[in-house]
């Protein structure tokens, strides 16, 4: 983009009436050469990396030593990580997928670090009820790794991808071998596990730390005039009307399939009903951090284009990632679980439209979509199905496969009627330059 497009005061942020009509004088002037298919996708592949999936491991490593040992562990270890941390603190957090990645294509890094330091503004207040409700030591240590999660939005939104590879490997080693120890070779046992999930994410804070000192210019990029409270607080509405809906539509889908396991455990022979459940689970999150890794990737990629106004990019953007997961999806479904291929279909073009939405800052529409395709479609079909029509777990699972669908076919309903790219464009060059 042009040096011109870029307001030059940003020491104010509130500044905003002249610095948008600047930008919507000059985007009339603005043609945007046709995009090269192939350079999106190289675009593409070069997000959707290890760090997506290693981001993953910490807790499939505790999920499997929590179910190593045995009874209930597993499932209360599941419920209050997926239930707390999760679907709260990453679901605010998804806010900076849409501020950082447009602020970054429209080249205002300044905007960067500030968007950064209200997201802990808000997710330290936000946590503060989890301190209250969990155990006194294990949340404070979450909200240290929520921090940790905001950098690495951060430096993902400014395709900064393999320092946080290098690091997240040593995370997951040290979350790999405290959990062994505590767990098996301490009185600690499961709450050895909880532990060792803490000091990965502290280590990966930790590491942060000499990396920003060994690579200054990565930090100084967008954290050149360190704190700033006052700016940072004056952003919370902003982060807050973004991130609510980010945090909604992470909520309805977690929610829903705790919703599914206690709907197995009152259906007959609940322990082989919730057994079943449970396999098919922890299958899904395997196959699901695929389609993670490509919805984080869209999601950059989008709001780059978006705030950089290039809105043709954009949209090819869209349609080769969901290109692209429409292929790993059929390719899972036929060689994993062939019987339920339509379902890892429908899973996986919907984790990816849900990663455009949020790159394009459209959090709200698909969280009211999310609410009622999984609340309003969903688990009461999977409910009518499993007991009425006696199909058991396979029937809850039809059933939210339904919901899924039909999200996933609202979402691209909207995007294809509504959607005008040059238009999402201008907000968000009008959103960063507020």
């Amino acid at each position: 983009m042009d040096e011109k497009l870029i307001p030059k005061d940003s020491s104010s942020p509130r500044n905003s009436v002249v610095a948008i009509e600047t930008l919507q004088g000059d985007a009339d002037h603005h043609v945007e050469p046709d995009p090269e298919p192939m350079e999106e996708v190289r675009e593409l592949l070069k997000l959707i990396t290890g760090t997506t999936v290693l981001e993953f491991l910490p807790g499939f490593v505790s999920i499997l030593l929590a179910g190593n040992m045995g009874g209930p562990n597993t499932q209360h270890y599941v419920d209050a990580a997926t239930i707390s941390v999760m679907s709260l603190g990453l679901g605010l957090a998804s806010a900076l997928d849409t501020l950082c990645s447009q602020a970054y294509g429209a080249k205002r890094s300044d905007k960067i670090g500030i968007y950064f330091q209200t997201g802990v503004v808000v997710l330290s207040v936000a946590l503060v009820p989890m301190l209250v409700i969990n155990s006194f030591a294990e949340p404070i240590l979450n909200l240290l790794g929520q921090h940790t999660h905001l950098v690495r939005k951060v430096m993902q939104c400014q395709n900064i991808v393999k320092p946080l590879v290098a690091i997240a490997v040593i995370g997951n080693l040290v979350n790999l071998a405290a959990g062994y120890g505590l767990a098996y070779h301490t009185s600690l046992a499961f709450n050895g596990i909880a532990i060792a999930r803490s000091l990965g994410n502290i280590t990966l804070a930790l590491l942060l730390v000499p990396y920003f000192m060994w690579q200054p210019q990565h930090l100084r990029q967008w954290w050149g005039h360190g704190w700033n409270i006052k700016a940072a607080v004056s952003y919370v509405n902003l982060f807050v009307q973004i991130g609510c809906p980010g945090m909604v539509m992470l909520a309805v889908e977690v929610w829903a399939f705790e919703i599914l396991a206690i709907l197995a455990g009152i259906l007959p022979d609940s322990a082989v009903a919730l057994s079943t459940h449970a396999v098919l689970m922890n299958v899904n999150i395997i196959l699901y951090t695929a389609f993670y890794g490509i919805a984080v990737a869209a999601s950059i990629r989008v709001g780059n284009c978006l705030g950089a106004d290039q809105p043709k990019k954009a949209k090819m953007a869209c349609f080769l990632a969901l290109t692209i997961t429409l292929g790993v999806s059929m390719v899972y479904g036929a060689a994993i679980m062939a019987m339920w291929s339509p379902l890892e279909i429908a899973d996986g073009l919907n984790a990816v439209m849900q990663g455009i939405f949020r790159g394009a800052g459209k959090q709200k529409p698909a969280a009211v979509a999310n609410v009622i395709g999984y609340y309003g479609g969903g688990i009461p079909l999977g409910a009518i199905l499993a007991f009425a029509a006696d199909m058991g777990v396979e029937g809850l699972w039809w059933g939210i496969g339904f919901g899924i669908a039909a999200t996933w076919l609202s979402l691209t309903f909207m995007m294809l009627n509504y959607w005008r790219w040059d238009q999402l464009a201008s907000e968000a060059r009008q959103r960063t330059a507020q």
